[in-house]
């Protein structure tokens, strides 16, 4: 597979291997090529963020012990590992062939029929024997199926659980790809089995036919919903071939013990697979073709070249024994070497690259919705209004915004209550209180270039006065705010409100973090997850964010709950780690619109984003002004 260059901020060498390139990146960490010894390997480097997660650091190790009990053939072979580095970090051997879903690229389209039957023959195959053996893939898709000349190899076992290490699976937390988990999996249960592959290797094989998952694209709590309340849409597949999708609704029963075994599929599709033709579509088979003769030429080293840096043996104790991989179960065959870098040749333009937002690995708090303990995922669970259900503060809360541009003077006495702010268009937005108080009202609104009006979302009982923003003739507001030269904001009748002007954004102080999107907050709960949520505004810990300066205007953004850091990265992915492991968790101020201010991260360069495509977790994506990235204090 042909690999990116090394980024600046990449390793050179990981361990002995050396780093040619970068093959992809998910949700758990980087994958690089490398060379040592004068063999190719794809090189597995953990993000550094997850690095102080003990419970990641765990599973982690499972992965390895998990690898080292494949049977030979299955997977990639485990060439050497340190469970122990920061950060820790694998290496299989690397296998020259492409993706399931690079191969539909090449292809133009769905695989034909015949194909299908052989991918479905040869994955239950390699899945029987796994499941035999205890171990659960629970991450089937089709990015870790890769197609070789002769065959094919099911990679990537990082979310694979042996079933005696269940137990070790977070309760509460789902494990997997939406579009391929099985209903008991997106509900959370924990004694899975074979069967768990079984359902997403009957989704993988309409995705293959069809191009498309028989449960559609998408993913979060709706795709999770469809899942467990719906039927698929074989349709399209039984257009295709009526017999294939036959055994796809077989493989999408919804009660585990209703499901073919891996290995009883593996038997009904022997049939169907006729001896002596080349496996896989023409354009696929040259690419493999080039890929697999290009792997017989491993690159010189040569001297200066970050790249091509001087090869290394591998250590005497690099094959995984009794040592942290544990003891590997039969002889391994030699593994094909990996490809240069120079990219293979394709008989058609070049597939688009690969969107940002890749397939998540989703890890979703769930609620104890029964006594004694039991966990379930209830439909909406993670929608904005329902994140109350599970939020770490059953309060409600006030929205203030972020202050524009201005200055500001004036005082506020808060009550013990909160009111909701009036969200929208406004010429200036209320600014933190210097004096009495700890928050100033939104701004009021006017109209033929005057800012009179009411100022909406104060604090009961307090009393305030400031400059009005840019704009308008000179007003009053019906609170006594007043100002020149831009108008003012008044506070709301019926209490003494907040009234303000904006100021320019100073990144300190402890506040909540409100989403210009949908008025919610920025929480992060220690008990649900790794990963910020948005749920309706509290008054606890976990809803409160400390501005900590680090460096040239950039600082971190400490939640008040746990003490961590809120950090990005370039995988869209959003986490909550320990303070100054890393650049990650670093950020600055961004753009700053009426509506709010983006916060952009240091490490990847990407903004904090609401993203309620994946249930109303916090996110990073490129940078914008749409509502979902901008956020206000409170």
């Amino acid at each position: 597979m042909g690999a990116e260059p090394l980024a600046e901020n990449d390793p050179s060498r990981i361990g002995p291997f050396t780093l040619l390139g970068r093959l992809g990146s998910g949700g758990m960490g980087r994958v690089y090529l490398g060379l040592a010894g004068g063999r190719f390997a794809a090189v597995k480097q953990v993000h550094p963020h997850l690095t102080d997660d003990e419970g990641f650091r765990r599973r982690f190790g499972h992965e390895l012990d998990n690898l080292a009990r494949l049977p030979a053939g299955v997977s990639a072979e485990l060439l050497d590992s340190d469970r122990e580095s920061r950060p820790p970090w694998l290496a299989t051997a690397h296998i020259p062939g492409i993706t399931l879903d690079e191969a539909l690229r090449v292809n133009g389209g769905p695989m034909p029929v015949a194909d299908v039957w052989l991918l479905l023959r040869e994955a239950a195959a390699g899945l029987a024997v796994v499941n035999e053996v205890g171990i659960v893939h629970r991450d089937l898709k089709p990015s870790n199926v890769m197609l070789r000349a002769d065959g094919l190899t099911l990679i990537d076992f990082g979310v694979a659980m042996a079933l005696e290490q269940s137990r070790l699976t977070q309760s509460g937390m789902v494990i997997g790809t939406p579009a391929y988990m099985s209903p008991e999996q997106a509900s959370s249960q924990r004694d899975l089995t074979g069967a768990t592959d079984v359902f997403a290797l009957g989704c993988l094989l309409g995705y293959a036919a069809t191009g498309q998952p028989p449960y559609g694209d998408g993913g979060g709590v709706q795709m999770l919903y469809r899942i467990i309340h719906q039927e698929p849409d074989l349709a399209p597949l039984r257009a295709v071939d009526a017999e294939l999708a036959t055994v796809v609704a077989d493989c999408l029963a919804r009660e585990p013990q209703d499901r073919p075994t891996a290995a009883e599929l593996a038997a009904r599709a022997a049939s169907h697979v006729a001896a002596g033709v080349p496996p896989w579509p023409p354009r696929v088979r040259e690419l493999l073709a080039t890929r697999r003769e290009s792997a017989k030429r491993v690159p010189e080293p040569e001297a200066g070249e970050r790249a091509t840096e001087a090869a290394v043996e591998l250590p005497p104790g690099s094959e995984p024994g009794p040592g942290p991989s544990g003891p590997k179960p039969g002889p391994q065959p030699d593994p094909e070497p990996a490809p240069e870098l120079a990219p293979a040749p394709v008989p058609e333009p070049e597939p688009e690259r690969r969107r940002l937002r890749l397939p998540r690995v989703l890890v979703i708090p769930l609620v104890v919705v029964a006594t004694g303990g039991a966990v379930a995922l209830t439909p909406y669970l993670l929608t904005p209004k329902d994140h109350d259900a599970h939020s770490p503060s059953g309060g409600g809360g006030t929205a203030a915004a972020l202050p524009s541009t201005g200055t500001s003077t004036g005082s506020a006495t808060p009550s013990g209550s909160n009111s909701a702010v009036r969200r929208g268009p406004s010429p200036s937005k209320g600014a933190t209180s210097t004096s009495g108080g700890t928050h100033a009202g939104a701004a009021g609104t006017g109209t033929s270039g005057t800012r009179a009006g009411s100022g909406s979302a104060g604090r009961t009982g307090g009393s305030s006065s400031g400059s009005g923003g840019s704009g308008g003739s000179k007003t009053s507001g019906s609170s006594g705010g007043s100002g020149s030269s831009g108008g003012s904001a008044g506070g709301s009748s019926g209490s003494t409100g907040s009234s303000g002007s904006g100021s320019t954004i100073t990144a300190s102080g402890t506040h909540r973090l409100v989403s210009a999107l949908d008025g919610h907050c920025l929480a992060y709960d220690v008990n649900h997850s790794t990963s910020a949520y948005l749920a309706s505004c509290g008054s606890s810990g976990p809803f409160k964010w400390t501005y900590a300066a680090v460096s040239g205007g950039t600082f971190e953004l400490r939640n008040a709950g746990s003490g961590n850091c809120l950090a990005g990265s370039g995988d869209n992915f959003s986490y909550v780690v320990s303070c100054g492991s890393s650049d990650a968790d670093r950020w600055k101020l961004g753009r700053s619109t009426s509506s709010g201010t983006t916060l952009q991260n240091v490490s990847a360069g990407q903004c904090l984003q609401n993203d309620t495509t994946v249930g109303a977790y916090a996110t990073t994506t490129a940078c914008g002004s749409s509502a979902d990235l901008l956020w206000s204090n409170d």
